[in-house]
């Protein structure tokens, strides 16, 4: 039986691939579950106008990510990020995703999520200088040097 896919099903196809099927997995799974519909010229037709338009919005979102990845380069860096610590160098707490994607929204003037911001050594527990990942899009990508610094404990004492 011959289908169009609607949406992406692993090991299948794609959106918008005309496949053969049996005619129980399309009947029973496929089109029940909206996955798929029967392949005509107007069903083709269809989804192929479906297709275009996703994947225009899928490069607005690349380039809208592209933007995003060269405002934050334009940050001077290393990011100094400060936070309380002993003598030996070892935080009270920990830097993490959020501080760092507030920090950057902060500098950089637009909306930083913490879940763009990956850092391999899991959180930042001492101070020095790391290197983190800013991934505002699975296709493009940008590394941040970051130096968190230990704030002068006579400072923070109140008056």
């Amino acid at each position: 039986m011959q289908i169009v896919l609607v949406t992406k099903i692993e090991n299948v196809g794609n959106l918008g691939d005309i496949i053969h099927v049996k005619p129980g997995y399309a009947r029973n799974f496929l089109i029940p579950f909206g996955k798929a519909i029967i392949a005509t010229k107007s069903n083709i037709e269809l989804i192929l106008n479906k297709k275009k338009k996703l994947e225009q919005k899928l490069l607005e979102k690349l380039s809208l990510a592209k933007s995003r990845i060269d405002k934050i380069n334009m940050i001077a860096q290393p990011i100094i990020i400060f936070s309380k610590s002993r003598k030996e160098g070892k935080l009270f707490g920990s830097v993490g995703p959020r501080d760092i994607a507030e920090t950057l929204s902060n500098l950089s003037g637009i909306e930083v999520k913490k879940g763009e911001v990956h850092i391999s050594e899991g959180l930042l527990r001492e101070v020095g200088q790391y290197n983190v990942v800013f991934k505002p899009h699975h296709q493009v990508e940008t590394i941040i040097s970051i130096n968190i610094i230990s704030k002068d404990n006579n400072s923070l004492k109140q008056v």
